[in-house]
């Protein structure tokens, strides 16, 4: 069967049947045509036995017609005598083809009964009633035979015709069952024969399909059939033309796909490379710039709070000549001048503080971990991206909102570059809550910027979320590809994402993510293992 065509196999399919059919209705109408012979003779039969019948009562009207006209010698008699006897001869002349002798012998007994009726009807007129008796009684005689045989016919027509009848049932009843057997035989053969075909083509059609379905998601140990001579060999043979060239294009696309990897990688690191090595000369130049001035006012205005305080002492015994009131002006200008020394000195040493995260964010360093304590590292990047944010911008202004667990132990980093990863998201979320001020058309709008932390026993959670102007679907899976940024031209060097997630993914093991709804959130969330062999176990994994 595998070895002829679709189209062949179909045909013998079809030839199968038909002839079957034709088989079936050859015999089928040869049993009706038997069957109908049969029905046909009994009809006839029966219509016999009409005619008999007819006879007899024909024969009997005649009799008494007969009788009547030797009684009364009436000429209506007479001719009513004649009407019976002529319609009893028509239904003997129907009769004839069925038994020519006995209705002969009917014809003879009827013609021998007329003859003596019409003497005795002589006699009758001639008044010699004596011998009209006579003849009548002959011809009574005669009656009776013609009776006894037109009842004979009946009887006999009547057993021919349930014969025949039995005859043509029984014959329909064994053409029915024959019928039946040869229509189930047929059926079953025709069914077996189309099993066979259809498994013939299903079965491989499977196979293709599965074959098909598999070569489509790039599966190329799928089975494919063993190609033959049929449309499923070819559609086989095609298949294993496509999978072979599924394997040729799979293995180029790998050593493509290594090649581009590497490429991306070596491209990540020049890049990061550079913009660490500009932003760091850059940082250490305003840093150094700043630190110096800084030490002046940090110098001079705790010079200063000493110097108020000797001069406090030695005008004592001068001001204490004024008077109390003019002492107690004097002490006062004293104090306030002493407190507002003070507030230069603690905001110089924020500054200072500043100065030195800047000098220490600017050093390319070996990428040492630390133990550190997080919350602080944030605290520490959230008030220099504010306070970096404020110099830009003097009107730029944000709510702040912290939530941070306490429990989270320290925990081993690179502090310098995570610190970077936390400048850019502050950064981005800063940018991102103003310009959404900016374009909102309700005045009570506030821009809110809020980091969390969180305790996850083998790794910590950083969630920074703004309220800004959020992030279209389409565009959250490029933020994290090199030089790709939602902010306009000139705005932001597409950079700073890409940055990140280097550092959180495959320096520290981490991830990154972002979730945002636009007009909304935008809310980037940080996980780091808490030690390093955690991180290295993820990152094998």
């Amino acid at each position: 069967m595998a070895r002829l065509t679709i189209r062949m196999r179909l045909i013998l399919l079809t030839s199968a049947g038909l002839l079957v059919l034709i088989t079936t209705n050859s015999y089928l109408t040869r049993a009706l045509s038997e069957n109908a012979a049969g029905m046909v003779k009994a009809a006839g039969l029966l219509r016999g036995i009409e005619h008999a019948d007819s006879a007899q009562i024909a024969f009997g009207e005649m009799r008494y017609w007969m009788t009547d006209l030797a009684v009364s010698q009436l000429t209506l008699s007479e001719r009513s005598a004649a009407a019976a006897r002529a319609r009893m001869e028509e239904h003997l002349g129907k009769l004839a083809p069925w038994n020519p002798d006995r209705i002969a012998a009917v014809r003879r007994e009827v013609t021998q009964y007329g003859e003596f009726a019409d003497k005795a009807v002589e006699e009758y007129t001639n008044d010699r009633r004596v011998i009209g008796n006579s003849l009548l009684a002959q011809a009574r005689q005669h009656s009776v035979v013609v009776d006894q045989l037109l009842a004979s016919i009946v009887n006999d027509l009547t057993g021919e015709a349930l014969a025949a009848r039995e005859q043509a049932v029984s014959e329909a009843a064994a053409a029915t069952r024959l019928s039946r057997i040869v229509v189930s035989a047929a059926v079953l053969v025709g069914a077996f024969l189309t099993f066979l075909v259809l498994r013939s083509i299903v079965v491989p059609l499977r196979q293709l399909v599965a074959a098909m379905a598999g070569l489509n998601v790039e599966n190329v140990d799928v089975a494919i059939p063993a190609a033959g001579p049929d449309e499923i060999g070819a559609v086989a043979r095609t298949l294993a033309r496509f999978r072979d060239t599924l394997l040729e294009r799979n293995r180029r696309e790998s050593e493509l796909r290594a090649a581009h990897e590497e490429l991306k990688a070596t491209q990540a690191s020049l890049i990061h490379a550079e913009k660490m090595a500009s932003l760091g000369q850059l940082t250490a130049g305003i840093a150094h710039e700043i630190k110096n001035p800084l030490n002046f006012v940090n110098n001079f205005a705790s010079l200063s709070v000493e110097l108020l305080n000797e001069l406090k002492q030695m005008a004592r015994p001068a001001i204490t000549v004024l008077g109390a009131v003019k002492c107690a002006e004097v002490d006062e200008v004293v104090d306030m001048l002493t407190g507002n020394l003070e507030k230069i000195a603690e905001h110089g040493k924020r500054a200072d503080g500043i100065v030195k995260s800047m000098l220490a964010h600017s050093r390319t360093g070996s990428g040492d971990r630390q133990t550190v304590d997080l919350n602080a590292l944030i605290e520490e990047a959230l008030n220099l991206a504010y306070h970096g944010a404020r110099a830009q911008d003097p009107n730029f202004n944000i709510t702040l909102e912290r939530e941070f667990d306490r429990a989270i132990a320290p925990i081993e980093l690179v502090p310098q570059d995570i610190s970077r990863v936390l400048l850019n998201l502050f950064g981005n979320g800063f940018y991102a809550a103003d310009k959404h001020r900016r374009e909102a058309a309700d005045p009570a709008f506030r821009p809110v910027l809020k980091v969390m932390t969180r305790d996850l026993a083998n790794e910590v959670e950083i969630r920074v979320r703004d309220n800004g102007t959020g992030i279209l679907p389409e565009l959250r899976d490029k933020l994290f590809q090199p030089f790709f940024t939602t902010k306009p031209t000139g705005e932001g060097t597409g950079l700073g994402l890409s940055i990140s997630y280097d550092i959180v993914t495959q320096q520290h093991g981490g991830t990154i993510t972002v979730d945002s709804r636009v007009g909304e959130f935008t809310e980037f969330t940080i996980r780091l293992p808490c030690s390093r062999q955690t991180a290295t176990a993820g990152t094998t994994a």
